[in-house]
C-alpha cells in the first residue's frame, strides 16, 4: 500500500511540474481534476496504512516490536 501511495503522489507531482512549466488552461484542468485527487488519495492510502500499523495509536506503552 505504501508503493501505491508513493505512485499516486508521484503522479500528482509530475502533473504539478507540467503545470509549472506550461501554465495553460488544459494543464490547469488536468491538475485540478487528476493531480489534486491523486495526491489526496495517496495521502489517504498512506494514512490508512499507518493507522492499521498502529502508528497513530495514543497508547505510549504499545510497542510494535513486542508483537
Amino acid at each position: 500500500m505504501i508503493r501505491l501511495a508513493c505512485l499516486l503522489a508521484l503522479v500528482a507531482l509530475v502533473i504539478a511540474v507540467i503545470v509549472a512549466i506550461r501554465p495553460t488552461g488544459p494543464n490547469a484542468i488536468l491538475f485540478s481534476f487528476v493531480g489534486v485527487p491523486a495526491l489526496g488519495a495517496g495521502v489517504l492510502v498512506y494514512g490508512i496504512k499507518r493507522w492499521r500499523e498502529g502508528a497513530l495509536s495514543s497508547d505510549p506503552a504499545w510497542n510494535r516490536d513486542s508483537t
